[in-house]
């Protein structure tokens, strides 16, 4: 395999001067000499080392993403992390980076911070990290500009950007009070990532301020999935005085609450409204369609993207958080509360 010093000593010009044609280097270089480097490379078969050219333009034109809790095996089945990721993919794509996907999940400081050291990436997206470990202290102590999707700016020393979580609740309960409800449930997503914490926040929030107090059995912490939505409402839809509408976290929370109606017999929306909040495409095709937030995850990640490249590339980006509108998508599991 041919080397850079063998298209060097072949061509007759100096290392430094190979080095500065493979780089597009500041040194103006003859368009002769340009001519006979580039033929002696074809000759020789010679493909310079992406990794090494990275390293001396002191840029990979990569871009780190890490998922916080999003297995690597799901990362493409689940509605969320697919969705950013295929905003990223696009802006990378029209701007020349490659994407390095970090699929060794993050255990602690000692165990997973060596990974990030070597420089394979000229910054790194972090996405929905959870709030309950040393990640992001951590990786904010490198060397590396950093972007965080749906982080909260106070608690690092980077920009992050992320769709209204606050917003979007506020027009997901202002939807079901407007239709009569009082009794709403919540069944909340994974409580150590910020989005549960505020859309359980925002709900309390809407429903004190028309003079409701939900029980503390109404409010239920789970996880983002189907089995959650599912388990937690049974819980509420059999109590003796049951919500007639439920907030859940997420939509696949919501698709959970459906089975679990379906199994107890009580029908949706004539019974129980329900909203999800995502806007997953079976949202719009599962029965009855679900009325539901719809989020703008692609453009999320497009613009953590135009974030981390400005960083990179020394522009001045303040550390704060740019928060992107969602929209309430009304479709047929709501309704006024039945008599």
């Amino acid at each position: 395999m041919s080397t850079i010093y063998d298209v060097a000593k072949e061509s007759g010009f100096s290392l430094a001067t190979v080095s500065n044609v493979l780089n597009d280097g500041p040194r103006p270089v003859k368009a002769e000499t340009r001519r006979r480097i580039l033929a002696t490379m074809q000759r020789l078969n010679y493909h310079p080392s992406a990794v090494a050219r990275g390293l001396a333009r002191q840029r990979t034109h990569t871009l780190g993403i890490l998922f916080g809790i999003v297995e690597p095996a799901e990362l493409v089945l689940n509605a969320y992390s697919a969705a950013v990721l295929q905003g990223v993919l696009t802006a990378c794509a029209a701007t020349g980076y490659n994407v390095q996907h970090y699929t060794t999940p993050w255990l602690d400081i000692t165990r997973s911070l060596a990974e990030f050291r070597d420089r394979r990436s000229d910054g790194l997206i972090i996405v929905a990290p959870p709030t309950d470990t040393d990640m992001m202290s951590a990786l904010t102590g490198l060397d590396l500009p950093i972007v965080a999707v749906s982080w909260p700016s106070e608690r690092g020393n980077f920009p992050t950007v992320d769709a209204d979580d606050r917003s979007g609740t506020r027009l997901v309960m202002r939807h079901l009070l407007d239709l009569g409800h009082r009794r709403i449930g919540h069944l909340m997503g994974h409580a150590n990532l910020i989005s549960a914490v505020a859309r359980r926040d925002v709900y309390l929030e809407e429903i004190q301020a028309v003079g409701s107090i939900p029980p503390t059995e109404f409010v239920l912490p789970g996880e983002y999935s189907t089995g959650s939505g599912r388990e937690n409402a049974r819980r509420l839809l059999t109590l003796p005085e049951p919500p007639t509408a439920i907030f859940a976290g997420n939509d696949e929370i919501a698709f959970g609450v459906i089975e679990a109606a379906r199994e107890l017999g009580i029908p949706i929306p004539e019974r129980l409204s329900l909203v999800g909040y995502d806007d997953r495409p079976l949202a719009a095709l599962i029965h009855p369609r679900l009325t539901t937030v719809r989020q703008p995850f692609v453009e999320i990640g497009k613009f953590a993207v135009g974030l981390i490249r400005q960083r990179i590339e020394g522009g001045e980006v303040p550390c704060s958080t740019h928060l992107l509108q969602p929209e309430l998508v009304i479709r047929e599991s709501t309704a006024p509360p039945s008599a």
